[in-house]
C-alpha cells in the first residue's frame, strides 16, 4: 500500500517511520527543508518518557527544571516538574525526525505539492518534483494545512489562535522557561531558552487583537529580560536583524463544538490529517508536539488495521482532554475567582498552598488531564496546606 503524507514536520515524520516499519511504502512531501517554525519547541516530560526517540536523539536540546508562572499582575510562581522537560529548536527536531523516517524507509521529497486529486480509487498528485499516485493521502501540513482544506474539513477564525515573537541570539545562559500571562487577552507571552537562542514569543485568540499591541506587550517583557535585545528590535522596526528574527503563525485551538463534530479520516476517499493539521492542540496551552506525535501513532495503527478506527482512536486515547480544555478556556483567561481573574486567584493561591502548586506543576509537566483537574485541586485543597 502506497501512502502521500503532505507536511515532514514531527506529526507526517513520525507516521512515515511507523508506516514504513510496518511494511507500506511512504512517500513524504515538504515544501522545504527543515527550519526553524514559530513554535516555543517545549516538549513535556510525558512526551519524553513515551518517546524515547526525544529523550535519546542526537538533536541537541536544552533541559528544564524549572519554570515561572508570571500573573497579568506580575505575580510571580516558580514551579519545578517531578522530571525535567526538553525544549527543542523545531529546526533540529525536524532534521531528526525526518532522518529517522529516510532510516526507516521513507522517500523524502523537498517539494510543493501543487494538486491532489482523489479519483480510481488513487490519488493523483503533482508536485514541483514530479507527478505521483497514491493509495492513501494523510494531511501533516500544519495550522493552515491546504490538504485539510481541500478534502473539506473547515475550521472558522474562533478555532485558530494567533503568535508572533521573535528568536534572539544572545549571550545570555538561562535554565529556566517564563510564562506570563495577558490582561484583558487569552493567550501568554513566553520565554523558551534553546541550546544556541532564546524564543521569546505571545499567543491570543485569533483577530482578538492587533498584532502590533501583542508586539508591544511582548517588547515590553523582553526589555526587562535583555534590554540590547529589545532596543536591536525596535531599531529593526519589529522586523529581522542581525541577531533577531522575527516570527508569525496562527496555531489551532479548536471551539467546543468544532471538537464536537471534527472527524479527521474517511477512508472511503481514502484520506486523513494528524498534528496540527487535524487541530490536535491544546487550545489552553497551545502544546502540540505531544499530540502531533501520539496522533501518528494512532494513525499507523488504524491504517495497518482498520483505517475507519482512527477517529475513535484519537477521541478515546486523548479527545476528551482537548474537548475540556476549549470547554475550560474562556472560564482560565476571562473567568473572576473570589473577586479577582481566575489566573490571578490560582497563583496566588499557590504561593500559598503546596496541593494548587503540586496540581500546576503536573499540569504544565502533561502528568495532569484536564478532565479531572477540578476533583483534584478540590482534594489538594483538603489535604494541604
Amino acid at each position: 500500500m502506497q501512502i502521500a503524507i503532505v507536511g515532514a514536520g514531527p506529526a507526517g515524520s513520525h507516521l512515515a517511520h511507523q508506516l514504513c516499519q510496518r511494511g507500506f511504502e511512504v512517500r513524504l512531501f515538504d515544501a522545504r527543508p527543515a527550519w526553524e517554525k514559530p513554535c516555543g519547541g517545549g516538549v513535556t516530560s510525558k512526551a519524553l518518557r513515551e518517546f524515547d526517540f526525544l529523550r535519546d536523539g542526537p538533536a541537541p536540546k536544552q533541559m528544564i527544571g524549572s519554570l515561572r508562572l508570571i500573573s497579568a499582575q506580575n505575580r510571580e510562581l516558580t514551579v519545578a516538574p517531578r522530571a525535567a522537560f526538553a525544549i527543542y529548536s523545531r529546526r533540529e527536531l525536524a532534521e531528526l525526525m525526518r532522518q529517522r523516517a529516510i532510516a526507516a524507509g521513507a522517500q523524502l521529497h523537498v517539494a510543493r505539492v501543487e494538486k491532489s486529486d482523489f479519483s480510481g480509487g488513487k490519488w493523483h498528485l503533482e508536485t514541483s518534483a514530479g507527478d505521483f499516485t497514491a493509495d492513501f493521502l494523510v494531511g501533516a501540513d500544519g495550522a493552515s494545512s491546504v490538504i485539510r482544506r481541500r478534502v473539506g474539513v473547515k475550521f472558522e477564525a474562533k478555532d485558530f489562535a494567533y503568535a508572533l515573537g521573535w528568536h534572539v541570539r544572545s549571550p545570555q545562559t538561562i535554565s529556566r522557561v517564563d510564562v506570563k500571562y495577558l490582561a484583558d487577552l487569552s493567550g501568554y507571552l513566553w520565554l523558551f531558552p534553546r541550546h544556541d537562542h532564546i524564543s521569546y514569543g505571545i499567543a491570543s485568540g485569533y483577530q482578538e487583537t492587533t498584532p502590533a499591541r501583542l508586539k508591544e506587550i511582548l517588547l515590553a517583557y523582553i526589555e526587562t529580560q535583555d534590554p540590547a535585545a529589545a532596543r536591536e528590535i525596535r531599531a529593526g522596526n519589529g522586523k529581522t536583524t542581525a541577531n533577531t528574527n522575527f516570527y508569525a503563525a496562527i496555531l489551532p485551538a479548536l471551539d467546543v463544538s468544532t471538537w464536537d463534530h471534527l472527524r479527521v479520516c474517511d477512508p472511503a476517499q481514502a484520506w486523513a490529517l494528524v498534528g496540527d493539521a487535524a487541530g490536535f492542540v491544546d487550545p489552553l496551552t497551545g502544546e502540540g508536539i505531544y499530540y502531533a506525535i501520539k496522533s501518528a501513532d494512532l494513525l499507523a495503527r488504524a491504517l495497518a488495521t482498520r483505517a475507519t478506527d482512527y477517529d475513535d482512536l484519537w477521541r478515546a486515547e486523548f479527545g476528551a482532554e482537548l474537548r475540556r480544555a476549549a470547554e475550560l478556556s474562556d472560564r482560565f483567561y476571562y473567568g473572576k475567582f473570589a473577586g479577582a481573574p481566575m489566573i490571578e486567584r490560582m497563583v496566588q493561591l499557590a504561593q500559598r498552598h503546596r496541593g494548587i502548586r503540586d496540581v500546576l506543576r503536573d499540569l504544565i509537566a502533561g502528568e495532569q488531564g484536564y478532565v479531572d483537574l477540578k476533583p483534584r485541586l478540590l482534594k489538594s485543597a483538603l489535604l494541604f496546606s
